[in-house]
């Protein structure tokens, strides 16, 4: 109602404006077309954004969101480098963790991995490597496989979450077609 109000005003200011110095209405022309095309400049690079209280509190809780994600995305990836660059994979335990990393499927069992495996297999990896990787190599290699297997079966239960959500979702899409039908 408000912005209404404003408009009113700045036509009447105008038009007051044009009636007593009517040269100043190419100025304003002009300053007016600056307006609108910074208007439009400012509206094509940020998009159109909502001004609601709940439309921020929301926006503000997606980039916590995504900051929390990242972080964390971060984290498994310093430790799954760090155990890499000391110790190493095979071709097929890369291929898993590479799945395993881009399809984040760590969601679950992030707070176990980073708090209790990641780090017990690199406390095990840099005591291995001060003796010389001397009778403990076959127990690394061994947690390190365990460890590829838990990603294995994260993204086997990642896949099945997936498409069972993917058919609920065609499932109540259907019910409400058949709904409108009718």
């Amino acid at each position: 109602m408000f912005k209404y109000f404003e408009v009113l005003i700045s036509i009447i200011i105008t038009s007051i404006i044009g009636i007593l110095y009517p040269s100043a209405l190419s100025g304003i022309i002009i300053l007016s077309l600056l307006g609108i095309l910074y208007l439009a400049w400012q509206y094509k690079t940020k998009g159109y954004q909502p001004q609601s209280k709940t439309y921020k509190a929301l926006e503000k809780l997606k980039k916590k969101r995504e900051k929390t994600n990242h972080s964390k995305h971060i984290h498994i990836n310093d430790q799954i480098a760090y155990i890499e660059e000391y110790w190493g994979y095979t071709k097929e335990q890369e291929k898993i963790i590479e799945k395993f990393v881009e399809k984040r499927a760590y969601s679950e069992i992030y707070n176990k991995l980073t708090a209790s495996l990641f780090p017990q297999v690199i406390t095990l990896i840099d005591n291995c490597n001060a003796r010389g990787q001397k009778g403990c190599k076959r127990e690394v290699s061994k947690r390190i496989r365990v460890l590829t297997d838990i990603m294995k079966t994260e993204l086997k239960k990642k896949k099945s979450q997936n498409f069972e959500s993917f058919e609920t979702t065609l499932e109540v899409y259907d019910h409400l077609i058949k709904e409108i039908k009718y």
